[in-house]
């Protein structure tokens, strides 16, 4: 017969084993659920991240549809009504007997050939700015704002500080997004006698502004980083391109009026 220290201690060990059993299972249950939370979280992660991707592929593909029809529709009536016009122009130069005023014809002819081949190159251009890839994204803004001037009624100003060239892909979205972003002031600020566009770098920031005084825009609905003129005005390009960059968007309201936009892009500068 076992003494009562015998049993005392077996009853000790026992129990103790029984708790560390206990805590075993505890700690397995807590590493299983653990483990099982862990996974649905990456897979809600790469959800959303395909969802993202999908959305994103859905705009530029939105937003190279967009830029086809405007092209088309530009083609249609700026080169296409120029041509057909010089056609019949030069049918009648060509009809027995010739017109009497064959002479005046035939300049104008010239005149809607010369305005033609203008109307090329602004189509080229704006489906590529030769400019940009020989001198880079402060001589392209300079020439955008130029051939602006000459062509439209609203005054642009250019303020340059970019001492740190970025990657020609890179320089190209923000030439893009400029590009909108003046076209859209162009028609929409309502009552703007000035535009002024900025590219300037702010130590690690570069920060491209483009600002008007004119009737301003509705500012983002529910919270969203998006202004509701890019997700609702056709100009879902310009975010596209802001995330293809990496870069953040901000739609601002002056004091004294107008509408902001303010692209910043982190630019590290590289060791020397």
């Amino acid at each position: 017969m076992a003494s009562p220290e015998e049993v005392a201690f077996g009853s000790l060990l026992f129990w103790g084993i029984a708790m560390m059993l206990v805590a075993a299972g505890c700690l397995l249950l807590f590493l299983v659920t653990y483990q099982k939370r862990l996974l649905q979280q990456q897979l809600r992660l790469r959800t959303a991240e395909a969802l993202h991707q999908q959305a994103l592929l859905a705009a530029v593909i939105e937003a190279q549809e967009g830029e086809r029809e405007r092209i088309g529709q530009d083609l249609h009536d700026g080169i296409g009504s120029t041509l057909a016009t010089a056609k019949l122009l030069v049918n009648r130069l060509g009809s027995q007997p010739g017109p009497a005023n064959a002479p005046d014809l035939l300049t104008l002819v010239e005149e809607l050939m010369a305005t033609a081949v203008q109307d090329a190159r602004s189509i080229s251009h704006s489906l590529y700015p030769a400019v940009l890839a020989r001198f880079g994204l402060a001589e392209a803004l300079q020439h955008l704002v130029d051939v602006a001037n000459e062509t439209g009624t609203l005054r642009i100003g250019l303020a340059l500080h970019y001492p740190r060239p970025l990657a020609l892909r890179q320089e190209l979205a923000l030439y893009r997004i400029c590009q909108e972003l003046v076209h859209n002031a162009q028609k929409h600020a309502k009552g703007a006698t000035r535009l002024d566009v900025a590219l300037q770098q702010r130590g690690e920031r570069l920060v491209l502004t483009v600002e008007d005084d004119g009737c301003g825009l509705p500012a983002p609905a529910g919270g969203s980083p998006v202004p509701s003129v890019v997700a609702g005005a056709g100009l879902r390009n310009i975010d596209v391109r802001v995330q293809m960059l990496g870069a953040r968007l901000h739609q601002q309201v002056p004091a004294a009026g107008g509408t902001c936009f303010r692209i910043e892009l982190q630019t590290p500068e590289q060791p020397s």
